[in-house]
């Protein structure tokens, strides 16, 4: 009995070694190729968020921006001199022709030459910022009726990984003395 033993145990050649081999192989492919794609739909998502709170903290200071618009000078009354060639305080004048918009020069965001708001975001990387522009330079002429002055509203806002996001409104108004 012992040699017929002995005789099974000699002729196997460690199939089943390499065939548990080939199946782990193919196993740890397929684990590597899961964790991968895991990795890849969670940075997408991230990435989605953060566009996401960028753009809500652009939103809730451009809202903010025309409240402000409608409150008081240089709005009400509309003191034309606050506007100026370089954006101080956020306040720009009308960009001349050929120039490109303001909203797109990098510097323009800086804290002396556009605004925030008073409201302070958590969760953000950078708090958001605005600057008003006048699209129409209006004239004003003593005894006539007040014009109706025409802005654009820039706003900027930052997400908690840098993702910046801009948002444009265009406002009319009228100041209320007139």
């Amino acid at each position: 009995m012992l040699n017929r033993f002995n005789q099974i145990e000699t002729r196997q050649s460690g199939a089943a070694l390499i065939t548990g081999l080939i199946f782990m192989v193919v196993m740890t492919i397929i684990v590597i190729s899961a964790l991968r794609s895991a990795t890849l739909e969670e940075r997408m998502a991230a990435n989605a968020r953060n566009r996401q709170v960028a753009l809500q903290a652009a939103e809730a200071v451009l809202r903010d921006a025309e409240v402000v618009l409608s409150a008081g000078a240089p709005f009400d009354p509309f003191i034309p001199s606050s506007f100026k060639a370089d954006c101080t305080g956020g306040y720009c004048n009308k960009p001349a022709a050929g120039d490109s918009p303001r909203w797109q020069d990098e510097n323009i965001w800086g804290n002396g030459t556009s605004r925030t708001s008073a409201m302070v975001l958590t969760g953000v990387s950078a708090q958001p910022r605005y600057i008003v522009e006048i699209v129409n330079t209006p004239i004003l002429i003593p005894g006539q009726a007040c014009p109706k002055v025409l802005y654009r509203i820039t706003a900027r806002g930052v997400g908690q990984d840098n993702s910046t996001v801009f948002v444009q409104s265009m406002f009319r108004h009228m100041p209320a003395s007139c």
